[in-house]
Order: structure tokens, then C-alpha cells, then sequence
């Protein structure tokens, strides 16, 4: 007998939804921390309607937990924030974040759903893009613990990657080094 996927759907209410995306990124980043099993370091990946969407915030606004914990972004956009600085998303406090966005070509993008990848196991899917999230209570859909969700997951956005352009990337600089380590590597 098959047992559903552990997963939480719920209709959140706007000013809700980015509070419950950050506490759902926290604990999922805090239990893949704990976890018994090391598993390889994957990037965090975002498809979402803008930067002003609530899981880019949520996105974000933890990142300095995220750079911690050793972890990329990889962010698809439907609609282009081209005249927001690339750097109002990421603030001062994601400066050491590894973060790689790109702008969906395909138009048609914008009519399916706001989506989140944490891991091997773990995925979020939201309300439409072709919804303002500000406008109205939304949909959500939050998988704690599906391989196979989060694997498709991960497979629909690694397709539409390599379709979509290149609008910024952050790479973070190397931490400055001190004049008596630099000295200390030479041969």
C-alpha cells in the first residue's frame, strides 16, 4: 500500500506568504544540516513571476543563511525587473550569496507555477504567475519529504534553464587574506 507524499497545502493570505516561504527554507535547510546521510551540496532553484515575488524575497532575505550553509541560487524570472538594480533584490546582506539569474524567452511561462527546489527531497509550488501574489490570498504547496516530486521538480527547471537568457549573476568575491597567510603560502 502507497502512503501519500508528506506534503501541506494551503491558501495563505499575502502579507503571510513570504513569512511561511522564509520559515519553510529555514527548517529545510536546518534539517538537511542535521541530517545523519552528508548529501552533495545542490543549489537552491526559483522559478518565480519577479524579483518581487514572495520566494525571491523569502530568497533573499536568508541569504546569508543559505551562503552559509554552502548553497547557490539559481533563479528563472517570467517578467524581467530591468529597471530595479540587480543588486535591490540581493541587499548588502547577500553579498557572500552565489546567485545566477536568468529571464524566461518563452512568454507562455508566465501562465504556470511559482516553484522552489531546496533539495533531493524537499520543493514548494505556488500560485500562478499570471496572479499578482499581492493581489489576492494564494495557493501553496509545500513537500517536506518526496523524492519523486522534488526530482520532476528539479527536472522542469533544469529544462527551462537552458532555454532562458542570462539577466545577472552574483558571484561572491574570496574572503580578503591577511598579509602573514599570504606570506605563509609561499612556496
Amino acid at each position: 500500500m502507497r502512503f501519500p507524499p508528506q506534503s501541506r497545502l494551503s491558501v495563505t493570505r499575502r502579507g503571510e506568504k513570504e513569512q511561511r516561504l522564509g520559515a519553510f527554507i529555514a527548517q529545510s535547510l536546518a534539517t538537511i544540516a542535521q541530517s545523519a546521510k552528508p548529501q552533495r551540496r545542490v543549489g537552491i532553484s526559483v522559478i518565480a513571476r519577479s524579483l518581487q515575488s514572495p520566494v525571491a524575497k523569502a530568497i533573499g532575505a536568508l541569504a546569508p543563511e543559505i551562503a552559509a550553509a554552502g548553497y547557490s541560487v539559481r533563479m528563472i524570472l517570467a517578467k524581467s525587473d530591468r529597471f530595479a538594480p540587480t543588486d535591490g533584490w540581493a541587499y548588502p546582506r547577500a553579498a557572500a550569496l552565489n546567485c545566477e539569474v536568468r529571464l524566461a524567452r518563452d512568454p507562455r511561462l508566465i501562465e504556470a507555477h511559482e516553484q522552489l527546489v531546496l533539495g533531493p527531497r524537499t520543493c514548494w509550488t505556488g500560485d500562478s504567475m499570471r496572479r499578482d501574489p499581492a493581489a489576492c490570498d494564494a495557493y501553496e504547496s509545500f513537500i517536506d519529504d518526496c523524492a519523486e516530486i522534488a526530482h520532476a521538480a528539479a527536472l522542469t527547471f533544469e529544462r527551462l534553464w537552458l532555454g532562458a537568457e542570462p539577466l545577472f549573476e552574483h558571484r561572491p568575491m574570496a574572503p580578503a587574506m591577511s598579509p602573514a597567510a599570504a606570506v605563509e603560502r609561499r612556496p
